[in-house]
Parts: structure tokens; C-alpha cells; sequence
């Protein structure tokens, strides 16, 4: 008999309510529902007047997702029934206007083509024609399972986690842009909606599960620094990729930093340099590197002094980090002339690139002479906007939030600590929303493999995002096995979701950016 087996899980006071109770109980996640559904009913009989209409929703339910984040992490150090209440109807506002902006897209993609009749009526326009759309679906799966657990007080804790990361993932979406695309006819199917919607509940779940076994390893007692150390190598991680594929700021020897331009709303592979930012990026990661080598020092030789300048360094390149984003999002709005901050080095790139898409082949020494002449006559048509390089931006402010959350985090850990239950409580709602991602992840699967063999003829492709779905699942799939077969229980079982997590995001972000495929229309 496995050793998991001979103990039990341990069984949550809230399980054993009557049906009433529990139906009642569920008003914070019925409610927002209900109103969302009004919203979509009175956009499809008024038609696009006033703020009825996806973009605005959205931006709705970011404002309301910033500040439940703000209200939620506050009432961790500041217990107050008034900030639990108002940071839960945050969350609720967030999730209406995050669903009901989601749905009226729908709405919208189908007035914009007339309602066409396609093989499958009004399926056709499903919202989940490309990226932004699945990450508007992701967000709304996330808030909701946010609401279902944090609608029990003594489990709020869990929104200060969870919250944040799904604003930060709803801010990247905003500059993805919400231009709705029709896809190719082989893809429209029924197995659409079916497979990308179960999608998007499953990573908001697996976002969940991320937030609970960040709060079972800090409940634990696992070093702040340690915690610190793992920010500061996502850090490295995201300084290292940003710049695009013709020159990164990690080129030796050649910092700067440059967003892509764009031509109406499509980014193009050639990117505009703005000043300062190259200088500033320099010096947060030489301090996120110093910052690094210091906690190692005090790690292995329990040095206060190396300890304690560490943290000045991490808290201090946070701050950095928020400023960076300033003079980033301000060059933004203010850059003017984009064609002279191409740096001469790109041309060669960029020519190569025109000429594949002209469909013809043009020599090495004539590529820069032929991306000059486009940039010369194209010129005007160019920008820099918040569209131009979306995973940069979205991967700088992730950067800044997780150094904010740990810096306050590891100053006020003992705060943060009281505000949670028991290690057993957080480790059995581990288990419990793992429960319910692996079965959605597989199918996802299952239906992605019958949609692929409409569409394609086959079941499986080895597809980049396929494989990529495949790994997550196995990952989670892990976390059910060692527990169930072996009895691990704890920061085993935590670490195995923080690594199911990462491969989900990779999966639902890497994978449409940086492997080619057959998904790449999303």
C-alpha cells in the first residue's frame, strides 16, 4: 500500500456544509456572472453605443484587477474587514467587466464581417481568434478561481498572489491589441471554443496553484532569500531576451535597447533605439548581479553584512525597475523621428527579411541598400506604439512586480505569515486546484488532438505548442502522482506546481513568439 494511502487528506471545514449553505455561499461568484450577462444581452440590444464595447470593458476590469491587487496585498499587513470586503468586490467588478468584455467580442467580431454563415453559424466568431483574446479568456479563468477560494476570508491571503500576476497578464494583453482577425477556413470547427475555452480555465486554475505554493513555501519557513534569488534570475532571464531578434540588450559590448516599429498595428523586425533606456537597463542588472553574488556570499557563509546590503541592492533596483517603466511608456507617447534611431547595424537584417517577403533573393551587399530605400519611402507610415514589442513590456513590468511583492514580502514576512492558515490547509487547496487543472489540461489536449485531425487529418503533429501543452500536463501530472503513489506532501509538491506553472506559461506565451508552428496564428 502506498504511503499516501494510509494518510488522509485533510478535509476542509467548508466541504461540510448543507446545500444551502454552500449555494449561498457562492453569491461572490454567481453575482459578477449574472451582471456580465446582462452587460452582453444589453450590447447585443443597443448595439456599440457608450462604453459597451470590448476595449472599454477591459480597460474596466484592469483598473478594477490594479486595485484589488493593491487592496488585497494592503490587507495582508492591515486587517481590516473593510479592505476584505472592498478588495473582494474588486475582484468581483474585475471579473464582470474581464468575462462580459471577453463575450461582447463575440458580438463584435461578428458585426464587423456581417455575420457570415460559416460551417458552424455563430461559432465561427467565437472570441479566440489569436493571442489576445486567449489571454482576455486566461485572466477571467484566473479571477475566477481567485473568487471561488478568496470568497472565504480566511483564505483572501490567496488574491494578494494571485491577483497581481493576472494584472500583470492583462496589462501585456493590452498591448498585444484587440484587432479581431478571421481565421483561415481549415480552422473553423466547433472544437474551437470547445478546446481554447477549456484552455483558459485551465491556466487561470494553474495560476491559482502557483499563488497557493508560493504561500505554502513562504508559510514553510524557505528563506526570503532564496525567494529573492529565484526573482533575481527571472531578472537576468528577461534582461537577456529583450530587444528583438535583430540585436538584444545582452549583446557584449553593445547595449541598447529598441522597440519594434510598426506600420498601422503589425510590429515589423526592425526596432527604434531610445535613448536612456540602455544606461538605466545597464545598471539594474549590474545590481541585480551584485545583488546576487552578495546573497550567495551571505547564503554560504551566514554574512549580516553581505545580507544586509543585498537587500538594499534587490530593493533598490526595484525602484529602478518602476522608473525604467516611466521613461519606457513616456519615450513612447513622446518619440518622434523613428527612422534616425535605427541603428545602422539592423539594415543588413531587415533588408534580408524585405526580401523573403517580396519573394525574391537579394545579395548580401544589396540588403542594405534595399531596407534603406523601403525605410525612405515608407517612412511616414512608421511608429513606435505600446504594440511594438508587447513581451518586452509585458516581461519588464512582471519583473518589477515580482521584485515589489518579494522586497515587501521578505520586510514584512512575519505580517504576511499570520495572515494564512495552516501549512496542511494551503497544501490540501494545493492539491485540490491541481486536481482540477490536470484533468482540464488533459482535455485540452484530447480536444485539441480530434480539432487537429479535423482540420489536418491527424491527431498529432508534434507541434510546438502541442509538445508544449504535452510537458505541462505531464508536469502536474507529476505532482498527482508522487502524492498519491509516494506520499509527498509540502515543498515537494510545491515546487512540482511552481514548475507546471512556468511550463504553462512558456506554452501559452514562449511558444506563440518563439518556436515556430502550426499555432502560430494565435
Amino acid at each position: 500500500m502506498s504511503t499516501a494511502l494510509k494518510g488522509t487528506e485533510a478535509v476542509l471545514p467548508e466541504l461540510e456544509l448543507s446545500v444551502p449553505d454552500k449555494v449561498l455561499g457562492l453569491w461572490p461568484v454567481v453575482t459578477p456572472i449574472v451582471a456580465a450577462v446582462v452587460l452582453i444581452l444589453l450590447r447585443a440590444e443597443v448595439g456599440p453605443r457608450g462604453f459597451l464595447y470590448e476595449g472599454a470593458l477591459t480597460m474596466l476590469a484592469l483598473i478594477s484587477y490594479m486595485t484589488a491587487s493593491a487592496i488585497l496585498v494592503t490587507n495582508l499587513f492591515v486587517k481590516e474587514n473593510v479592505l476584505r470586503r472592498f478588495g473582494l468586490i474588486t475582484v468581483m467588478a474585475g471579473y464582470c467587466f474581464n468575462l462580459s468584455g471577453w463575450m461582447i467580442r463575440w458580438i463584435e467580431a461578428g458585426e464587423a464581417e456581417g455575420w457570415k454563415e460559416g460551417i458552424n453559424g455563430v461559432w465561427r466568431y467565437f472570441p479566440l481568434d489569436n493571442l489576445y483574446p486567449l489571454t482576455l479568456g486566461f485572466c477571467a479563468g484566473a479571477a475566477l478561481t481567485t473568487l471561488v477560494i478568496i470568497r472565504k476570508p480566511k483564505y483572501q491571503f490567496l488574491g494578494a498572489l494571485s491577483m497581481p500576476i493576472a494584472t500583470v497578464i492583462l496589462t501585456m494583453a493590452t498591448f498585444l491589441g484587440n484587432d479581431i482577425r478571421t481565421l483561415p477556413p481549415i480552422l473553423d470547427s466547433y472544437w474551437r471554443p470547445i478546446h481554447v475555452s477549456i484552455a483558459t480555465i485551465g491556466y487561470g486554475v494553474c495560476l491559482v496553484s502557483f499563488g497557493l505554493a508560493f504561500a505554502y513555501l513562504l508559510k514553510d519557513g524557505v528563506r526570503s532569500e532564496a525567494i529573492a534569488i529565484a526573482v533575481i534570475l527571472f531578472g537576468l532571464l528577461v534582461y537577456s531576451t529583450i530587444g528583438g531578434p535583430f540585436g538584444r540588450f545582452s549583446v557584449p559590448f553593445h547595449q541598447e535597447y529598441a522597440v519594434s516599429l510598426v506600420m498601422g498595428k503589425s510590429p515589423l523586425p526592425i526596432r527604434a533605439e531610445l535613448p536612456w533606456m540602455a544606461p538605466l537597463l545597464l545598471i539594474a542588472l549590474l545590481g541585480l548581479l551584485a545583488a546576487l553574488a552578495l546573497f550567495m556570499i551571505d547564503w554560504f557563509k551566514r554574512d549580516e553584512k553581505a545580507n544586509k546590503l543585498a537587500w538594499y541592492l534587490f530593493r533598490g533596483t526595484a525602484v529602478l525597475q518602476a522608473g525604467i517603466l516611466i521613461v519606457l511608456f513616456y519615450q513612447i507617447k513622446t518619440v518622434g523621428n523613428v527612422i534616425s534611431k535605427i541603428p545602422q547595424w539592423q539594415m543588413t537584417g531587415f533588408g534580408e527579411w524585405l526580401a523573403k517577403e517580396m519573394g525574391g533573393d537579394v545579395p548580401p551587399i544589396g540588403a542594405d541598400r534595399l531596407a534603406q530605400s523601403w525605410l525612405t519611402e515608407n517612412g511616414s507610415r512608421l511608429s513606435v506604439t505600446m504594440n511594438s514589442s508587447p513581451i518586452d513590456f509585458g516581461a519588464q513590468i512582471g519583473l518589477f512586480v515580482a521584485l515589489l511583492l518579494v522586497a515587501i514580502f521578505a520586510w514584512k514576512r512575519d505580517e504576511v505569515v499570520k495572515t494564512m492558515p495552516s501549512l496542511q490547509t494551503i497544501d490540501s487547496l494545493l492539491y485540490r486546484t491541481v486536481g482540477v487543472a490536470f484533468p482540464l489540461l488533459c482535455m485540452l489536449l484530447i480536444t485539441g488532438a480530434v480539432w487537429a485531425n479535423e482540420s489536418w487529418g491527424r491527431y498529432w503533429g508534434w507541434d510546438s505548442k502541442e509538445v508544449g501543452a504535452l510537458v505541462a500536463a505531464v508536469a502536474y501530472a507529476g505532482f498527482l502522482h508522487t502524492r498519491i503513489a509516494h506520499g509527498w506532501r509540502g515543498r515537494r509538491s510545491a515546487y512540482f506546481a511552481l514548475l507546471g506553472f512556468a511550463l504553462v506559461i512558456f506554452t501559452w506565451l514562449g511558444v506563440s513568439f518563439l518556436l515556430p508552428g502550426l499555432h502560430s496564428y494565435a
